[in-house]
């Protein structure tokens, strides 16, 4: 690594910054890691009032070549073969639109899930230590995991699988951020305008923010308290709300969603017992995905529901009028009735791993067949498409869910090697 430390009027399209001079929850940015590729984003760290910044001149370009830059003191960190000024206006113009900027914006999505969930992790640190998170270095987290997941539900959606398996219990950074993941789906499923999704990805990376303000212990065994402790548990949302108040600039409707998204609409929720239209509409959408994150992944010593029954239990849910049912349809369908990760026995006796989902034929989701009709493991696996014919012209369907624990199958392998294709 060639290292430099530079002045921000220094700074130019094509360099690869590696730090600034500022913390990174006082600026909009998820990492500071990362190429520039436009002049908008200088001044905006310029708005943010970073002044130096660090450049890796290894991974992209180096300050133009002049004659106060070859003494031995600049050189101590540049062991680069510097380019004359024409030749960096090219490279620039270059990395900027291709090899660099592919290199950026197409992470593979365990890479941005990681990024995200160390930014999150240290959001959460520093709530603990009375510090609450801008409303910039929010959005930044939201608006990286939107940009990837305009692109790829699929990869997204697996990867949220695979770390539920992976991971034997749910901290509460984990949750936040899958929770913003799926209420990103959603929120892209309902059609909102980009300003509004990120709205929901802020309040539902921050909605259990209140937790911070209650014993640890009593936090992490939420799921088994009654009496006074559950009356206690529950006043989370008012206590996130009070502690997201005391950083300017938090919107209001990411305050709401906080304090709403345990309401319900039938009125048995909390902290208020509101009853339909009186809950902020972003709020429901973060209180369903709540909801049902909250079923399929593991608490203590409470195991995870499979995600198809946890699907039931969603739709069970709409018709008692806790949720409003074409918000539930959505979210059925943009999860699927047999959700990423779901072990299947497909009525040719087949065993397969549920890999992706069609929204518009929800019972017919893309599979990976592992096993045989007897029971023997494929070489390697067969990808199909259950609402598509297949070249054998055999007709699959889904016969019955599967338990992967009873049945001894590793979900993790068949989804981390799995070629996506986008539902």
């Amino acid at each position: 690594m060639a290292t430099k430390r530079i002045s921000i009027d220094q700074l130019i399209l094509g360099m690869y910054l590696i730090e600034m001079d500022v913390p990174w929850y006082r600026t909009p940015f998820l990492s500071h890691k990362f190429l520039i590729k436009d002049l908008d984003t200088i001044q905006l760290m310029k708005r943010h009032g970073i002044r130096i910044v660090t450049i890796d001149t290894s991974k992209g370009l180096d300050l133009p070549a002049s004659p106060s830059q070859t003494s031995p003191e600049s050189m101590e960190h540049n062991t680069q073969v510097e380019a004359s000024p024409p030749e960096l206006a090219s490279a620039a113009s270059t990395t900027a639109a291709s090899g660099a900027t592919a290199r950026d914006a197409d992470q593979p999505p365990s890479v941005i899930y990681a990024q995200a969930q160390e930014a999150v992790e240290r959001i959460f640190s520093d709530l603990e230590r009375g510090v609450p998170p801008s409303p910039e270095a929010t959005k930044a987290i939201v608006s990286t995991v939107l940009d990837h997941m305009l692109g790829n539900h699929a990869g997204m959606a697996t990867q949220l699988a695979i770390q539920k398996i992976k991971q034997f219990d749910r901290s509460l950074t984990t949750h936040a951020l899958d929770t913003c993941i799926l209420s990103l789906i959603l929120a892209l499923e309902s059609e909102l305008d980009q300003p509004t999704q990120e709205l929901v990805g802020m309040g539902a990376l921050l909605h259990d923010t209140g937790y911070v303000r209650l014993p640890r212990n009593l936090v992490r065994k939420r799921d088994e308290c009654t009496g006074q402790d559950k009356t206690l548990l529950e006043q989370h949302c008012k206590l996130g709300v009070a502690v997201l108040a005391e950083q300017p600039g938090m919107p209001e409707e990411v305050l709401r969603i906080v304090k709403e998204h345990h309401e319900r609409g039938n009125g048995g929720g909390f902290p208020a017992a509101l009853r339909g239209n009186d809950i902020l509409p972003l709020a429901q959408i973060v209180g369903i995905v709540d909801f049902y994150d909250g079923m399929v992944s593991r608490h203590g010593t409470r195991p995870s529901m499979l995600p198809h029954d946890a699907v039931r239990q969603l739709f069970l849910a709409g018709e008692r009028g806790e949720f409003e049912k074409s918000l539930v349809e959505l979210m059925i369908r943009s999860i699927g009735v047999y959700p990423v990760g779901s072990l299947v026995k497909l009525n040719t006796g087949e065993q397969a791993v549920v890999v992706g989902v069609n929204p518009q034929q929800r019972l017919k989701p893309l599979v990976k067949i592992t096993t045989d009709p007897q029971g023997g493991s494929y070489p390697t696996p067969i990808e199909v498409d259950l609402a598509s014919p297949s070249a054998d012209h055999t007709v699959r369907s889904v016969l019955r869910v599967l338990d992967p624990t009873r049945e001894r199958v590793n979900i993790g392998i068949h989804l981390d090697n799995s070629d996506l294709r986008a539902a």
